[in-house]
């Protein structure tokens, strides 16, 4: 058999050989991602901007700002072309804040204590659309994401909410201090607009970056008469990660 020119055989013999990059992961799909679930931690800004909101803060020892708080959310999505995905998605968010009455103690010149709870369980369909596209594709066989990809997006859907005070209250007439609990739950529509980008780590794992506002209101249970609707609108800045399939 003959070798190749300049080769000694000899010299050659032992010498370790780099296997083709089919044993290492490739920087690419073999197609445009046609599934994507995502997974989200937020911060929700809560507008709060309603009569029992206003009532809580000027009575009880409550800032605006208490009804912030953490939020989760996991997406799943499907491409409808390369430039728009439709998006399934189920959240939660709770904020928990205890307090006292400003302006009334009781006999021993203690506070009088209670906890206020606010749930919101959104659950929507949205449309995500790219405002470039997510990849080109190499080749017959071979699809590249892009490290940077901002999209926008809208949606739709029902959120449930809870909102629940349990402590010790004043009652108004008489001045009497008695423990207690108020709640009101219901479900109500939503709508959202949404903007960001999906920063490429690897292959088939993104960074999300996202801002959302949310509009939702609703009115008050029986615990509540009196009180105009509601007001669960809100601000969520997000992060969390995409998988692509």
């Amino acid at each position: 058999m003959a070798h190749a020119s300049g080769a000694d055989p000899d010299k050659l013999a032992g010498t370790r050989v780099e296997r083709p990059s089919q044993d290492r992961e490739a920087d690419f799909l073999f197609r445009p991602p046609g599934e994507t679930i995502g997974l989200r931690v937020s911060r929700l800004f809560a507008r709060a901007d309603s009569e029992i909101f206003d009532f809580t803060r000027e009575q009880l020892t409550i800032g605006k700002s208490d009804f912030d708080g953490p939020a989760f959310r996991v997406d799943f999505g499907a491409a409808v072309n390369p430039r728009l995905d439709v998006l399934m998605e189920i959240g939660v968010s709770r904020a928990t804040v205890g307090s006292e009455f400003r302006d009334f103690v009781d006999e021993l010149d203690l506070p009088i204590v209670q906890q206020t709870k606010l749930t919101q369980v959104p659950v929507s369909g949205s449309l995500r659309f790219w405002l470039i596209p997510r990849g080109r594709e190499v080749g017959q066989y071979a699809w590249v994401a892009n490290t940077f990809s901002p999209y926008v997006g809208a949606g739709a859907g029902a959120l449930w909410y809870r909102f629940e005070q349990e402590g010790e209250f004043v009652d108004f007439v008489d001045l009497t201090i008695f423990p207690d609990q108020f709640r009101s739950a219901s479900w109500t529509l939503s709508t959202h607009v949404f903007g960001g980008a999906s920063v490429k780590l690897t292959r088939s794992l993104f960074l999300a970056l996202e801002a959302r506002y949310l509009w939702a209101d609703t009115g008050l249970g029986l615990d509540f008469v009196g009180f105009d609707n509601i007001d669960l609108r809100g601000l969520q800045i997000t992060t969390g990660l995409d998988f692509v399939f």
